[in-house]
């Protein structure tokens, strides 16, 4: 069960970062047009660069759970374990 409970956080997680990304433009302008004079440009690109990396390394994470999980049932079908288990 803390398995589901992981990935349905990690799925939200990775979910959250590829918005980030995505709507990064969108963010840095809106920001540009509440601050004003204040908005930092420098600082917002140093952002966006954080969230593209933070996408990145959930896509890693998710393929790892992935990877394990399907090296779990490789396991358990060598030594046979039933499907159900």
């Amino acid at each position: 069960m803390r398995d589901v409970e992981k990935l349905e956080k990690d799925n939200k997680i990775l979910r959250a970062a590829m918005l980030k990304k995505r709507y990064a433009n969108v963010i840095m302008k809106s920001q540009k047009q509440v601050l004003g004079k204040a908005f930092d440009e420098k600082k917002m690109k140093k952002k966006a660069a954080l969230w593209e990396k933070q996408l990145q390394e959930e896509k890693v994470k998710i393929i790892n759970f992935s990877d394990a999980f399907q090296a779990e049932r490789d396991l358990m079908s060598i030594i046979g374990a039933p499907n159900g288990w």
